[in-house]
């Protein structure tokens, strides 16, 4: 229930501020799409079914260069994009352990209870973790472009959500996985309509 305010929030907040952002937002997910999103191998977190309950991803147009409102630029996923997302998972843990790399692989780059929930253009992944224990529910991000291996980033989707409403609604800066902060701006060209961009926050 929390998530769905906050995202009923962040939703009149893009589309009097972004509606280039707010146009990505899809409708909510098929219920059918929303249980095989985990391929029935686990149960889904609930925030991430309350999620796509609310909007099937926020990347409409996958060339836009709006939807990525979450930082640093990542549209989220729908349905499918994580399920596709999870088999990827699967095959790169299945590889490691063929090739006898686990060790530097399983619960590291991937792990077969990572459901990727965003992914930018860089590669970046924001998986949120299903295994049990202390860090269930918690938005890990990957990126082997800049050296990111499953770092803590929020500690459940919505405590992304809400982070990233406080960030848009006061300008407060935002630290990332590596640690440089960046500060949220709306970027008015005219194409596509004013959406946001994160900036390095030199302050």
């Amino acid at each position: 229930m929390e998530l769905a305010r906050t995202v009923a929030r962040l939703d009149r907040w893009l589309e009097e501020h972004a509606p280039g952002d707010f146009r990505q937002l899809a409708a909510p997910a098929d219920p059918r799409l929303i249980a095989a999103a985990t391929g029935n191998r686990f149960e889904l977190h609930p925030d991430v079914r309350s999620w796509l309950a609310l909007h099937d991803g926020s990347a409409l147009d996958r060339a836009s260069a709006a939807g990525a409102f979450v930082p640093t630029d990542f549209p989220l996923l729908g349905a499918v994009g994580m399920c596709d997302g999870l088999r990827d998972m699967e095959q790169e843990v299945a590889r490691a352990l063929e090739e006898d790399e686990a060790e530097f692989v399983v619960g590291v780059m991937a792990d077969v209870r990572w459901l990727p929930v965003a992914l930018n253009h860089t590669g970046g992944q924001l998986v949120v973790d299903h295994r049990e224990g202390p860090g269930f529910g918690a938005v890990l991000e990957l990126d082997p472009s800049i050296g990111l291996e499953g770092v803590k980033r929020w500690d459940s989707l919505s405590h992304l959500f809400d982070s990233v409403l406080d960030a848009l609604v006061h300008g407060a800066p935002v630290a990332t996985a590596t640690g440089r902060k960046i500060v949220p701006r709306i970027e008015n060209t005219g194409t596509p309509l004013p959406h946001v961009v994160w900036d390095i926050h030199y302050g």
